[in-house]
């Protein structure tokens, strides 16, 4: 590898002005430790500070468009305390004049809405604001293209086909190997290939580009494996190789997912041109009522929105359910969301985030929250009081009912888990239902657990034993059952229930089978009754 040019006493300056820490030029520079910019640093006599984090016009803009500590704080990933030192360091002690008058103003009975009113906020959404900062541009609007540098490269089970577009290039070395992360997992077609050095280039080609994120067939589902790892934060642009990579959304993130001839052009430049989506926002209020999850909610809105009802739009998450609802459940919303085909799917950023990211990263992140006044494509509201459990029927995500319509059709295999409903909640949502009873014996319960990490701690608190104890067959870490086994695909006429992502015709096997789509509760109280069940009285 040849040996990388120092850079010069004004480049360093440059990049310290642009990206504050030493840990934040080694990324950017690549293949370089911290400790060696931190050298270069004292050789041409530049401190460690030589500017401060945030600049007084940064601080001012946030302090005049929201008037609070804790808003802007979230914005900049610090907290309230943080914010308001900021504050008094450049001398913000006043309530912006916009926020009185706000304060001040009356209901006499006359309109909401008034003719020529100014706007104080910037109108954008979470989608914009994270795409324009990624583009190093202010202003963008929706339907624009512009080139943005990502923060994340995925690919998984179709690696090699990105590195042979890549080596088409006639580049030796890829853009950036700490931000490209590849997982694999048991759907890669390894495992079917007959050519035995597929894996041996592959393995290969990462450690001659020295990319340190490569986890291999054992770890588990991909997304699952990344959102676990931490590679991806809140406020962060990711670019994967699978349609499912909206699913990173859930941390507050924008997500999409790309081809390989794409990817591979990422991986050489670093770059790729984007159009901002509008953006779709829902909201989703009320209590989530006994043996409704997730899931039933997700179906229940593709039910309303259609299959292609969110084509290229980004889906904006909002309202008390899903304030309510923990990481675990918003990774199910944001996984379902690309079937409704929508570009990217966010849950924005809030204390239930922060708390997920306690202990699982060093990196300092920066989250993105929708201006008061953003400007929607569409909105919707749903109220979930009274929502009952609901599956999705043969052979479209949007052919949704009521699981008491079709309650009482027998099944022939039940798969709970995958990267959409594979975490540890689901499987102790399946595991409180089957334990102490059996699986019924016309059915297969294949059990999938997301990750290799959600194996294991399924392990120690015994839900593996009870899936076993009841006659279930827990496979390895993955994110769809494995299509390489003949004992696991359906037959002609044959019915499958399952809580992953798609039930297209010929998905599991024969185009002459039927596959219903549900919650991990509805799977495992319908494995056990061996036909299609309501879990309302099972939890």
């Amino acid at each position: 590898m040849p040996r990388r040019k120092i850079p010069t006493k004004a480049e360093l300056i440059q990049l310290q002005k642009l990206y504050k820490t030493d840990e934040k030029i080694a990324e950017r520079l690549g293949n370089v430790s911290p400790h060696l910019v931190a050298y270069w640093r004292r050789k041409k006599n530049i401190p460690k500070h030589s500017f401060p984090k945030f600049s007084e016009a940064e601080i001012r803009e946030l302090w005049e468009r929201f008037g609070d500590d804790y808003r802007c704080g979230l914005e900049l990933g610090i907290s309230k305390a943080a914010f308001y030192n900021w504050r008094r360091r450049y001398s913000l002690k006043e309530k912006p004049a916009f926020l009185k008058l706000e304060q001040l103003e009356l209901d006499l009975g006359g309109p909401r809405k008034l003719v020529g009113k100014k706007y104080h906020y910037g109108r954008r959404t979470i989608a914009q604001k994270i795409l324009g900062e990624r583009a190093g541009l202010d202003k963008i609007e929706e339907g624009q293209f512009i080139t943005v540098e990502p923060d994340l490269a995925m690919s998984h089970m179709n690696t090699i086909e990105v590195i042979d577009e890549f080596q088409k290039t006639g580049l030796n070395y890829v853009w950036n190997p700490n931000r490209i992360v590849i997982p694999l997992d048991c759907r890669s077609p390894f495992l079917s290939n007959n050519s035995t050095g597929v894996q041996k280039a592959l393995r290969e080609f990462v450690k001659r580009q020295n990319i340190k994120h490569f986890y291999d067939l054992r770890e588990g589902a991909c997304h699952q494996v990344v959102i676990e790892k931490g590679h991806i934060l809140p406020g962060q642009l990711a670019l994967g190789t699978d349609s499912h990579t909206t699913l990173y959304g859930a941390i507050g993130a924008f997500a999409t997912g790309i081809d390989a001839v794409e990817m591979a052009a990422v991986w050489a430049t670093g770059e790729i041109w984007l159009r901002v989506p509008e953006t779709i926002k829902i909201m989703i209020n009320g209590k989530t009522p006994r043996g409704v999850y997730a899931r039933d909610i997700i179906l229940f809105i593709a039910k309303k929105l259609t299959a292609g009802g969110a084509a290229y739009k980004a889906i904006e998450f909002n309202g008390s359910a899903v304030a309510q609802m923990s990481i675990s459940e918003r990774l199910t919303l944001t996984s379902m969301a690309q079937e409704m085909g929508a570009k990217a799917a966010i849950c924005p950023f809030d204390s239930t985030t922060r708390r997920y990211f306690v202990g699982r990263t060093k990196m300092p992140y920066r989250p993105a929250l929708a201006d008061k006044d953003a400007v929607y494509y569409e909105s919707y509201e749903f109220n979930i009081d009274s929502l009952i459990p609901q599956v999705a029927c043969p052979h479209s995500i949007d052919n949704v009912r009521p699981v008491a319509e079709v309650e009482g059709l027998p099944v022939n295999q039940v798969v709970i888990g995958s990267s959409s409903s594979g975490r540890f909640d689901d499987l102790r949502l399946a595991a409180d239902i089957i334990k102490s009873r059996e699986v019924h014996p016309d059915v297969q319960l294949l059990i999938l657990p997301g990750s290799r990490s959600i194996y294991l701690e399924a392990l120690k608190k015994g839900l593996i034993r009870a899936f076993v104890e009841a006659g279930a067959v827990v496979m390895n870490p993955q994110s769809e059952p494995c299509l390489n086994g003949p004992q696991h695909l359906l037959s002609d006429g044959e019915r499958c229930l399952a809580t992953t992502c798609r039930n297209y015709r010929g998905q599991m096997g024969s185009d002459n089978a039927e596959i219903y789509l549900a919650s991990p509760a509805t799977a495992a109280a319908s494995a056990i009754r061996g036909v299609i069940t309501d879990p309302t009285r099972f939890v």
